[in-house]
Parts: C-alpha cells; structure tokens; sequence
C-alpha cells in the first residue's frame, strides 16, 4: 500500500456535502470577498451541526472553523491584533468544545484501517476487541458533546456571524481592509514563515507535539493559498494539491501517534500485554513512514525564503487584480 492510500483511508465513510468555495470570485472586491467566505463558512458550520449525522457534523464544523481562522490570520494586521485575538479565540474555544467527539471518532477510524493491513499480525480478535472499546468511548464522549454543549457551539458562531457581518465596508473606516496585496501580505508571510520553523523544529526534535504543531501551520497555508486560487490557478491548484497531501500525512502521522498514547494511558483498551506491544510498535513503524513521506514535499513547499514567497505572490496579484477590474 503507497503512502497516499494509506493517507486516504481515514477519510469519513459518509462524506459530507462539499462545503462553500473558499476562494475569492473573479472580480470580487478583497474585503467583500474575505466577509462573503467567512459568513458561508460560519453558515456551514452551522448548518453541519444541526443537520448532519454528529459525526459528520463535528468534523465539517471544525473544518469551518479552521478555514475562518486562517481568514482572521491573513487579515490581522490591518484588523488590528486586538479584534484578531478576540475573534481568533472565540472560534477556537468553540472549536474545542466539539473537539473531544471528533477525535474519539477518529481513534476507531485508524483502528479499523489499521486492521485492515495488519490483522493477520496480532493474535485473533485483538482489533476487534480494541475497535469494540474505542466505540464505546466514542459513544460516552459524543453523549457528552450532543445537545446543549452543541446548542453552546451554535450560539457562539451566531455571534460570531453577525460581528463578521458587520466588518466595516467603506473606506476611511477603522478597521477597513483595501484592496491592495498589502493587506494580506504580511498575514500570509507569517503563516509561511511559522510553518518553515515548524518544518525544522518538527524533524529536529521528533516528537509527536512538533509535528502536530507544525500541521496546524500547514492547515493554515493550505486555507489561505486556496483563497487565493485565482492569482494564477493552475500553480495555485498545484502548492494547494501539495499542501493538502502534506496536511493529510501530518494528521495521519498525528492519529497513530494519539493512539500509541492512549494504549499506553489506557492499556485496558487492548489487554493482551503482547499484541499490545506489537500494536505499538507498528504505530511507531508508519509513524516514521509518514514522516518520510511528509518531508521532500515540506522541503519542497518551503524552499524559498519567507520574503521571496510572498514577494513572488504579490507579482501575481497585481497580474490577478487588472484581469479582474480591480487596481493592486
């Protein structure tokens, strides 16, 4: 099995309906287009919440969230950094009161890939019975998300969307965003440049936590070169296709590295000591695989140096905004 069917494995079984476009229109004015992408997300959000199946629902939400956050972050020097904070952990703690549900879900997801390749290697009904416990975990913690700590979310991002809808839109107003590069320049620098610091601190030191931070940082990258698709698309498409490929090995990586560390806090999940160890020490082969993998593809999407990354952008756009009637 390749590294990109192993990555694709944990995809949902019921995918859900696509989600808003998150790039900005042909002609569309920066501002406006930055306020119309995060309300459809923030709606989104919503929307999977309330009538979605909950798993799907939590994990397409959460997914909303991170894209508006990315928003915020290509926005936050002309937003002002104290509007930023206060939006960015808004979203983020609403974010987290959902999150237990999502990662419970994706701990019996890997279970079941992972019996997939290598049931034969562990003694007979080992997966079954680590997958029949993680499903009964996976129900407590959903019981404890579903209704009014979901009512709690919902509310939030209602606040949320109408504070994002009442952005200012006219010129000379605090806050305003014009419709140079400028205004997102140093935002998407920012997140380049943390993300190429990440890369290095994440091989450097090797641990679970450095390479689930540095995918964070390439999440971020991914949302906001999407937004600016239309700069030149057939590039845009291609760093976009890379980055989402990076983003999946990272979380894959993260998701048997979450699950080598509940078997160790919880070995009742697995009792048999033996199939256990062997379980762990497959964890720790892919683990290594998937970091491998990551690698030349971070090396190669962070290659140039943060300045000249989003000084090559900015050729670009000012290309983009003419062809779109609109001045840089």
């Amino acid at each position: 099995m390749t590294d990109r069917e192993w990555i694709s494995r944990g995809a949902l079984p019921h995918p859900a309906p696509p989600s808003p476009n998150l790039a900005l229109a042909g002609g569309e004015f920066l501002a406006a287009g930055l306020q119309r992408i995060s309300l459809e997300q923030l709606d989104y959000a919503v929307a999977a919440l309330t009538g979605m199946r909950i798993d799907i629902g939590i994990h397409e939400a959460r997914k909303s969230l991170r894209r508006v956050r990315a928003v915020l972050r290509l926005v936050r020097d002309p937003l002002g950094d104290r509007t930023y904070r206060a939006e960015n952990v808004a979203l983020r703690d609403a974010g987290r009161l959902i999150g237990g549900s999502r990662d419970a879900t994706v701990m019996v997801e890997t279970v079941s890939g992972l019996a997939f390749l290598y049931r034969d290697l562990l003694v007979p009904g080992a997966f079954d019975v680590l997958r029949s416990h993680l499903l009964e975990r996976d129900k407590l913690i959903r019981r404890r998300v579903s209704g009014e700590r979901i009512d709690e979310v919902v509310l939030a991002l209602t606040g949320a969307r109408e504070r994002f809808a009442a952005w200012p839109s006219r010129q000379g107003t605090s806050g305003t965003l014009d419709e140079g590069f400028s205004t997102v320049e140093a935002g998407i620098r920012r997140v380049y440049r943390r993300g190429r610091n990440r890369m290095a601190d994440a091989y450097l030191e090797e641990t679970p936590e450095a390479f689930h931070v540095w995918r964070k940082r390439v999440r971020y990258l991914r949302f906001q070169t999407t937004l600016l698709e239309g700069m030149w698309p057939g590039m845009q498409r291609g760093i976009v296709k890379d980055l989402a490929y990076l983003a999946d090995a990272l979380g894959a990586e993260h998701d048997l590295a979450e699950l080598y560390r509940l078997l160790d806090e919880e070995p009742e999940m697995l009792p048999d000591e033996n199939a256990r160890h062997l379980l762990q020490g497959l964890l720790l082969r892919n683990r290594t695989r998937l970091q491998a993998a990551a690698h030349p593809v971070g090396a190669r999407l962070y290659a140039e140096a943060p300045r000249a990354f989003t000084q090559r952008l900015g050729t670009y756009w000012e290309a983009w905004r003419p062809a779109t009637g609109q001045v840089g």
